[in-house]
């Protein structure tokens, strides 16, 4: 874990100004970091729950604060773009809620510097959230550095609201949130040797997911199910779960994924197959779901599929495995499915 005092500094300067007082989660700001590169922030707070900065981190980040955004409310599409996020999040909360760690270094950096903790909203959480992995606590120097240049940026932007107003900051008066298509004019901070400057940029437009497409190259075992009696066609869709499975060692945990898949025929569900193992190791992965399909006797005559990942993830593998591969708008019955699964792998 990475906590130094110069993030702790940083953001209880951020605390200080209380920004989610003026600001909220839709007056979007980016941030030019020294190594050149852009990220994008969000303040949350102003509705007085959770209070916290958003760092989105480059365009893909930023793609994933958007698919949040425009999720149609549903608590299943949420917890399925959360999976998906991309950001570093600097939290604020209460002491209860703090691991007991990451207090103590918290207590030791306001004692050395005579720091008064504020009793609600007051201790500091630094959090890294990538795809299909669980929120987790910094490790990365590059993630540390991007947390703290990003709490001074948005400490100064913070500051000069008070003596400015939204549009002479860059900031949209009417707070509209920013759109898919892109080029909402945002603003731009920007450190200089001699402090800050306001300039101006656009918000991205928001990109595809990119899923990766492995060729199956396990020729023997693709033989072999290729082989096995047809046993007809069967829904298919891998789901992560947003509930981290815990390593030995001190890395940031994933999240299971999980095909779930059903007959056709009968409607009825076939023992679903989990995996650690995307999208770090999808060879592994796919070997284990020919082994699966062999423990089960199965051997599809076709797979439909509605979703893009489950469809690149396993094109490969159904045509050197002989199953046809078929991919369609929406499958209302698998949408059930995966939904009471989630539900229950979540306890909800």
């Amino acid at each position: 874990m990475i906590l130094t005092d110069s993030m702790l500094d940083a953001a209880f300067g951020f605390r200080k100004t209380e920004a989610w007082k003026e600001l909220n989660d839709a007056n979007i700001f980016a941030v030019r970091l020294s190594n050149g590169k852009t990220v994008y922030c969000s303040i949350m707070g102003n509705g007085g729950e959770h209070h916290s900065l958003g760092i989105y981190i480059g365009e893909e980040g930023f793609s994933s604060y958007l698919r949040i955004l425009n999720s149609d409310g549903s608590m299943i599409n949420n917890l399925r773009y959360v999976t998906k996020a991309d950001c570093i999040n600097c939290d604020f909360m209460q002491a209860k809620e703090i691991d007991n760690k990451v207090k103590k270094i918290i207590r030791q950096y306001a004692e050395s510097h005579g720091i008064s903790i504020p009793r609600k909203h007051g201790w500091v959480d630094f959090t890294r959230v990538k795809p299909y992995k669980a929120q987790w606590c910094i490790t990365d120097s590059d993630d540390a550095m991007i947390a703290e240049e990003a709490l001074r940026a948005a400490t100064f932007l913070a500051n000069e609201l008070k003596d400015k107003g939204y549009e002479e900051v860059g900031l949209d008066p009417n707070s509209d949130y920013p759109s898919n298509k892109g080029g909402e004019k945002i603003p731009l901070i920007v450190h200089y040797d001699n402090g800050y400057s306001i300039l101006s940029t656009l918000t991205p437009a928001l990109k595809d997911m990119e899923y990766v497409s492995p060729i199956f190259n396990n020729d023997i075992l693709a033989h072999n199910v290729a082989n096995m009696h047809k046993t007809g066609t069967i829904f298919c869709r891998m789901e992560h779960i947003p509930s981290p499975i815990m390593p030995e060692d001190d890395v940031q945990p994933q999240l299971p994924g999980m095909f779930i898949m059903i007959n056709q025929s009968d409607g009825e569900m076939l023992p679903p197959y989990t995996t650690v193992d995307y999208p770090d190791n999808t060879q592994k992965l796919l070997t284990q779901l020919a082994n699966h399909f062999c423990m089960l006797g199965i051997h599809p005559e076709k797979i439909i599929v509605s979703d893009k990942l489950t469809f690149a993830l396993i094109s490969d593998f159904c045509n050197k495995c002989n199953i046809k591969l078929k991919k369609v708008a929406s499958m209302p019955e698998l949408d059930y499915a995966c939904d009471s699964m989630l539900l229950y792998m979540m306890k909800l």
